[in-house]
């Protein structure tokens, strides 16, 4: 198999080439770009926080005391609905198989088991779409064609709130976990992938998938909150059926380059703000 990578291929069709070549830099580039902006949210969400608990300005002082007399507020009601919204910088994988990034429309149900822990089922869709790759091209699999998908993200999880059941000057800040499944509700067809296609179309199907997030919410009033989150969704591509069939896998063998592995799991950042209702 050699030890060439994925982006190694020495491909006979110039043109083939060089758009595999402006797929898999875009591909690199996205999966970059979402690092930098997923550690960019993080650092202000932090800052936030830090900010919110640090010691208040006299004039904030004023106000506590002459609301409260502390920083500490209870949220008497811990049964909540959310609409949320953002963006999702994917990471498709590589070969790259995956969805695209897309922005992020869902809704989310919390309620509260203890003090400092919820429980959140929450539903979200996706539209955006996969690159139509061929295995079997004479130069080796290049890029043929870009189609449409549309997905939705089913979770659940665990909310442990720093604060407990209360806001510090209106703030609770918090650590999500939890499961779920990323399931595929279409993708588009492609007249650019010889027949059969079946076998090597990427189809995202049902998923699997974990997430590990933080967050804060500001307690705009006894029944609103909005909340800024950041997440890391760890789901799994399979490759295509196709892709391991003999006369494939000679293939990518005259190509000099290594065969995909046949299942990955890739990082897929979120980025959302949320507006809940208290109930």
């Amino acid at each position: 198999m050699g030890g060439a990578s994925w982006r190694g291929f020495t491909f006979f069709g110039v043109e083939y080439r060089r758009r595999f070549e402006r797929v898999s830099m875009k591909s690199l580039l996205e999966d970059r770009a979402a690092r930098r902006v997923a550690r960019l949210a993080t650092v202000l969400l932090i800052a936030t926080c830090v900010h919110a608990l640090a010691p208040s300005t006299a004039g904030a002082q004023e106000e506590t005391e002459e609301s409260i007399g502390t920083p500490y507020r209870w949220l008497e009601r811990g049964t909540r609905l959310g609409l949320v919204g953002g963006y999702i910088f994917t990471n498709r994988g590589d070969p790259p198989f995956g969805p695209g990034s897309s922005p992020f429309l869902g809704a989310r149900f919390r309620a509260r088991l203890s003090s400092p822990l919820s429980l959140e089922i929450g539903v979200g869709y996706g539209n955006s779409d996969e690159y139509v790759i061929d295995p079997r091209l004479p130069g080796g699999p290049a890029v043929v064609d870009t189609v449409g998908a549309d997905w939705l993200i089913i979770q659940a999880s665990l909310q442990f709130a720093l604060t407990g059941a209360r806001s510090y000057r209106r703030l609770q800040p918090y650590v999500v976990l939890g499961g779920g499944i990323l399931q595929g509700l279409s993708t588009g067809e492609s007249d650019a992938l010889e027949s059969p296609q079946q076998p090597f179309l990427y189809e995202i199907g049902t998923s699997p998938m974990v997430h590990l997030g933080v967050g804060a919410e500001y307690d705009v009033s006894r029944r609103l909150g909005l909340a800024f989150e950041v997440r890391d969704n760890l789901w799994r591509i399979r490759t295509p059926e196709g892709w391991f069939r003999i006369d494939v896998l000679q293939n990518l063998l005259d190509n000099g380059s290594v065969a995909p592995d046949e299942s990955r799991w890739t990082h897929n950042f979120e980025l959302t703000a949320s507006l809940y209702y208290y109930f």
